[in-house]
């Protein structure tokens, strides 16, 4: 009897350790180019029930600017790095789709990270159309822009995400749109508020006459095409550059959001790998004494040896940040962390009995080393 519990707590033991949990977190401090180099990496199993990735803006809005950290424990998270490039007032560069919602357009010269109700992730080159789609599909109406400042005789359209208001004060032609019905037409050179989870459709144009396509009380569907066709999207930004394609290191040396990549610098860069496991690394720099800073065919190899089939990168540089458990893990080359428009945040849902096991687990670990 003695014999078969012991084995049974030997069993129990291995099995605890040798478990991994799905959201894990590495540092270590490597050479490259003769430079010390302090690399921090998340691995996250997006096969495993209750992992999710999820886009966070500054204050939950587009324009402004919050720390990561703050982001990351807003959203429940686990860990969070420093996500999209942005303009000075704080919007991202972009492709972004939030809680199933496409939130802005794709740009065409840099690919494009989707997470997909299937369970898939997308890292590709993409292009999306965004139209008002009626009854009568020869009379849609297509959109330029969304979620942005609105250009003389363009079609924009507006959620709440970004702000009460569309903010526009020229004269516009405007129709409000609340759970895919057109509640009001608005003629005005005034801001126009937006609905609460509906859409204001916005052009700004002296000859409203020719522009009063809908009809109050008319009903419309959003609707979004992707090009190639990655089918339903839960998630998605759009990223700096291409890193790794197709398990092959296609990093240039120039970028147009970023520049010279052959300067070492730090880094955020973030890949996927053939069994689905997503892999962000910060890179510190700047800080001889401490992290030099990496280029980007550097980064390419260093996701390569992590089996990315295909990898980007994200905004870097002072805004490279990584937070786990709620604590910025790196060392920011500004001495402290710096807000930013967008994070990437990594939500783990786990009940109780998940929770005591990690804890048993880490436990184990520890007791055998």
């Amino acid at each position: 009897m003695f014999i078969v519990r012991f084995i049974i707590i030997i069993n129990l033991i291995l099995n605890l350790y040798s478990y991994n949990d799905p959201v894990i977190y590495k540092d270590e401090n490597i050479t490259l180019n003769n430079r010390t180099q302090q690399i921090h990496t998340l691995e996250v199993d997006l096969e495993e029930p209750g992992v999710s990735i999820t886009n966070a803006l500054s204050f939950s809005k587009i324009y402004g600017f919050e720390k990561t950290s703050v982001m990351v424990k807003d959203n429940g998270a686990i860990a969070g790095v420093n996500g999209m490039f942005y303009t000075m007032y704080g919007h991202h560069i972009g492709l972004l789709v939030k809680d199933k919602k496409i939130v802005s357009k794709a740009n065409n010269y840099t690919p494009v990270v989707a997470f997909l109700e299937s369970g898939e992730t997308f890292i590709g080159d993409i292009n999306t159309e965004v139209k008002i789609k009626r009854k009568d599909d020869n009379n849609n109406i297509i959109v330029s822009t969304m979620n942005d400042g609105a250009n003389d005789e363009t079609w924009v359209l507006y959620s709440d995400i970004y702000g009460n208001s569309n903010r526009i004060t020229r004269k516009s032609i405007n129709y409000v749109i609340e759970d895919n019905r057109v509640i009001d037409k608005v003629i005005t050179t005034e801001p126009v508020d937006i609905p609460k989870n509906g859409y204001v459709l916005s052009r700004v144009t002296e000859d409203t006459d020719k522009y009063d396509l809908l009809k109050v009380n008319e009903m419309v569907e959003i609707d979004t095409v992707y090009t190639p066709d990655i089918g339903p999207v839960k998630e998605a930004f759009q990223s700096g550059g291409w890193l790794v394609k197709d398990s092959v290191n296609v990093a240039k040396d120039y970028e147009p959001l970023m520049g010279n990549t052959r300067i070492p610098n730090p880094r955020t860069i973030l890949g996927i790998t053939k069994d689905n496991k997503l892999i962000i690394k910060v890179i510190d720099g700047r800080q001889p004494n401490h992290s030099y800073g990496v280029t980007g065919k550097n980064c390419a190899d260093l996701m390569l040896k992590e089996g990315c089939i295909n990898a980007v990168y994200l905004d870097g540089g002072a805004s490279s940040t990584m937070v786990y458990e709620n604590k910025v893990v790196n060392s920011p080359s500004n001495k402290e962390e710096r807000k930013v428009a967008h994070s990437i945040v990594v939500k783990y849902e786990t009940n109780i009995i998940s929770r005591i096991f990690s804890k048993i687990r880490n436990f184990a670990r520890n007791f055998i080393k």
